[in-house]
């Protein structure tokens, strides 16, 4: 990556950082509004990909990775208590 691109991301963060922070600053959204935009997003994803939602592989894989981390660090540490 060239400098000129770097520094573009970090403004891109930044300015994203201040647009989520406006928004939380903003007035909050009425509970039946809010009820009725998340309906809406899961009537969306249903219409999109079906419901139920299929399980994500790739999280799958890095769940069974950790545990398998964590089952060898046991093996090894577990012992010593």
């Amino acid at each position: 990556m060239r400098v000129e691109e770097i520094r573009r991301w970090v403004e891109g963060q930044r300015a994203a950082a201040e647009a989520s922070q406006a928004a939380d600053e903003a007035a909050p959204v009425e509970p039946r509004v809010a009820w009725a935009q998340a309906l809406s997003l899961i009537a969306l994803i249903g219409r999109s990909i079906g419901w139920p939602v299929p399980p994500d592989e790739v999280r799958r894989r890095g769940d069974e990775q950790a545990a398998s981390a964590w089952s060898r660090l046991r093996a090894v540490y577990g012992k010593r208590q």
